[in-house]
């Protein structure tokens, strides 16, 4: 099954809007904005995120399985964070 590739100006794009994103994250985290800025930058890293699986993984033309299977793998990683990150905000720190 051939499938039709996007013309190359559309990548070359995509890898320009994640070089900038990736430079106005590098200047973000020189300044100190507290809790905005790593909120910001998490934004920006979700972003950057969604353009590979979208674009260069090609998960947007993929069959609904391959959608769903790479939904879960997401759901499962987000799981894994959510305990670690509880284990490492309950513990008593001396």
């Amino acid at each position: 099954m051939k499938r039709k590739l996007a013309p190359k100006y559309q990548f070359i794009g995509i890898w320009l809007a994640l070089i900038i994103v990736l430079f106005v994250m590098f200047g973000l985290a020189h300044f100190n904005f507290a809790a905005v800025g790593t909120a910001v930058i998490l934004v920006l890293a979700f972003v950057q995120m969604m353009l590979v699986l979208s674009f260069f993984m090609r998960l947007r033309t993929s069959p609904k399985v391959i959608r769903l299977v790479a939904c879960v793998g997401f759901c499962w990683l987000l799981i894994m964070f959510v305990l670690a990150f509880s284990d490492y905000l309950t513990r008593q720190w001396h």
